[in-house]
């Protein structure tokens, strides 16, 4: 799509492409690997960090930042905050703003029970300190990064996110700004089928993972992982699906004993998850 638009001369593998349109810089780098989200913010981040930009906007191919958003972000950025992240609300999604991440109550282990949200048309001023947000438009600054390192690649994708922006925390407010406006444009649909897959492998091994390092006691880090396995064993049993005891049983595996990179192939459905395990049992060490 870069190429056929111009903005690009080449998309060969493992280079860094620069050309200049229209005065601006444009800088595309091409993974030869399916790294996820995660290790693409990595790698995008490890880019433009060491160019020594001062800042970097970071975003996913599918969201449309407003004219002004930019410049929304901007007016907020300062040495007590270095993120700010945009409002993503339009006629297609209502966005949320999470001001509280329950590391302390060991009941509180599915994602809705854990956060405390206040949706964007219930903010009545222009900014509220957040807890974590998205890799959909945070502004961040470059000091930031150099202090607090990059996103965990790890991880893959889910809860990489939310992990760097429980490190940034030690260092910074991050201020959610309704004026800045970024549209979603595309819109995931629920899945209704309650059929286990690649994507909650790796949502379930994340957090079991992000509890046991971040939880404030040890209820939350060793008891509440065990917690939400019975939990999701029983609706599992309760819905006759029996593919869906591989999908927990391997995350939880994964998640304790911190087996993190590509497990499972992306795309792999619940009923073929055991084809689409991929064994290696190598430990990826923290990079940060």
């Amino acid at each position: 799509m870069l190429l056929d638009a111009g903005l690009i001369d080449n998309d060969s593998f493992m280079k860094l492409h620069q050309k200049k349109v229209r005065q601006i810089d444009v800088m595309y780098y091409r993974s030869d690997v399916n790294e996820g989200g995660s290790g693409g913010f990595y790698g995008g981040m490890k880019i433009a960090s060491s160019m020594g930009f001062d800042y970097l906007w970071c975003m996913d191919d599918d969201v449309w930042p407003e004219k002004n958003c930019l410049e929304e972000l901007l007016c907020h950025m300062s040495p007590q905050t270095m993120i700010c992240q945009p409002c993503r609300t339009d006629q297609n999604f209502m966005d949320c703003a999470i001001i509280d991440i329950n590391m302390r109550n060991p009941f509180c282990y599915t994602t809705t029970m854990r956060s405390t949200i206040v949706y964007s048309d219930e903010i009545r001023t222009n900014t509220i300190q957040i807890k974590t947000m998205p890799f959909e438009g945070p502004l961040i600054d470059n000091n930031l990064v150099k202090k607090i390192g990059l996103p965990k690649k790890e991880l893959f994708i889910l809860f990489d996110d939310t992990d760097y922006a429980m490190r940034a925390q030690k260092k910074t407010k991050i201020l959610y700004c309704k004026n800045a406006i970024l549209h979603r444009q595309i819109i995931q649909t629920k899945n209704n089928s309650n059929l286990m897959g690649w994507r909650q492998y790796y949502e379930y091994r994340n957090q079991i993972w992000f509890d046991r390092t971040y939880g404030e006691n040890f209820a939350v880090r060793k008891i509440r992982p065990i917690l939400l396995v019975l939990d999701l064993f029983l609706r599992a049993l309760v819905r006759r699906r029996p593919s869906d005891f591989r999908v927990i049983s391997k995350a939880y595996s994964d998640g304790v004993h911190e087996r993190f990179g590509i497990r499972v192939k992306p795309g792999t459905p619940g009923e073929s998850f055991r084809q689409g395990i991929i064994h290696n049992e190598s430990v990826v060490a923290d990079e940060q």
